[in-house]
């Protein structure tokens, strides 16, 4: 059933204001973190790496809603530049698992660190106690929506 369906007035306007806000948010984080070594697929392919420890190409290219085609290209580049690892299945060589290499996972913190070095500044700076708690509350519900 599409949500969409029995959306009230009110729910649309939290949603279109959300969705702006959130817009405007990581532009601010993307202009604040200056220019990234990585694209924004292959920041999320080291991300989904990190998180899982190793994956199958196949499972990278469904986590990412794209062609096999388009995650080769993007480990052939992650590869090259000896940020992961292929590792062969040991009970079907035709499988090959990826992982981070520790240059990987050091790449991978930098872009953190230097993404979330304006934001943790601003949340520090700007928001007060009460604000930081409501906030937490909410990237708790927004991490349902997005797992949803």
């Amino acid at each position: 059933m599409d949500p969409a369906i029995n959306l009230n007035d009110a729910d649309f306007k939290l949603s279109v204001g959300l969705y702006n806000v959130l817009g405007k948010l990581l532009r601010k984080l993307r202009k604040q973190s200056g220019k990234q070594p990585f694209s924004t697929t292959e920041q999320a392919t080291m991300a989904l790496l990190d998180s899982n420890g190793q994956m199958l190409p196949s499972e990278l290219a469904d986590a990412h809603h794209i062609s096999a085609q388009g995650v080769s290209q993007i480990v052939s580049r992650l590869y090259e530049q000896g940020i992961m690892d292929k590792h062969p299945d040991g009970a079907d060589k035709r499988k090959v698992y990826l992982s981070l290499t520790k240059k990987g996972q050091q790449e991978l913190l930098d872009i953190r660190v230097s993404r979330s070095k304006w934001l943790s500044g601003a949340v520090s700076q700007q928001l007060s106690q009460k604000e930081k708690n409501t906030i937490k509350e909410a990237v708790e519900i927004l991490g349902r929506l997005a797992d949803n």
